[in-house]
């Protein structure tokens, strides 16, 4: 049951990361900071992507295909946000073949983009190594419980403050707050008395 309040928070923190794809136009630069990917099959239901609930799916009972889909943490190197990566176990290939063969995928340096340049044509994917001894790293969040959270699962909102947030907190000014739930304001720092109205 979700915590209500009448009141805005005295200070609000973003509790989840955004979830990227591959571009149509242009290239997807940044230094995954996971050390392996998740991934699960899923389907395109209500005008969104879903995953596969396995016997409790309404999706599989309705006929929908399914596919896998890949999810990774990645440092983008423009803005340096944190995000969530996805793609299709297809495009995926070079990732699983990287963590293979260096036991972990953080620290590489992804480049994904659309060589026919369309919304949903193929994703490729390249990975080179990566110098970050100079670099203050992120650590990588939970994937799952932030795929749960994205996707809305039942009972994954549970102790979110758990999870490591890469996103720093914004500070709200108490005095717009005080204004908002109709307290009279403070010039200068100094509380204002009401004055007494006499009959």
């Amino acid at each position: 049951m979700p915590n209500f309040s009448n009141d805005l928070p005295a200070k609000t923190e973003n509790r989840g990361y955004d979830l990227t794809r591959t571009p149509s136009d242009g290239q997807l630069k940044g230094l995954i900071t996971c050390h392996d990917l998740i991934g699960c099959y899923t389907h395109w239901w209500g005008g969104r992507t879903v995953p596969c609930e396995d016997d409790n799916c309404e999706a599989c009972k309705a006929n929908t295909p399914s596919r896998w889909h890949c999810y990774l943490s990645l440092l983008l190197t423009k803005t340096f946000d944190h995000i969530l990566f996805e793609c299709t176990g297809k495009a995926a290939l070079p990732l699983i073949e990287w963590r293979d063969e260096h036991g972990t995928l953080r620290g590489a340096f992804m480049t994904a983009w659309r060589p026919k340049r369309r919304h949903n044509a193929r994703v490729e994917i390249l990975l080179k190594p990566y110098d970050t001894s100079q670099l203050k790293f992120p650590p990588a969040p939970d994937l799952k419980r932030a795929m749960s959270v994205i996707w809305q699962l039942p009972g994954t909102a549970i102790e979110i403050k758990r999870c490591e947030l890469s996103t720093p907190r914004i500070s709200i000014d108490q005095d717009i707050l005080a204004a908002q739930r109709g307290e009279i304001p403070k010039p200068n720092n100094k509380p204002r008395t009401k004055k007494k109205v006499t009959a």
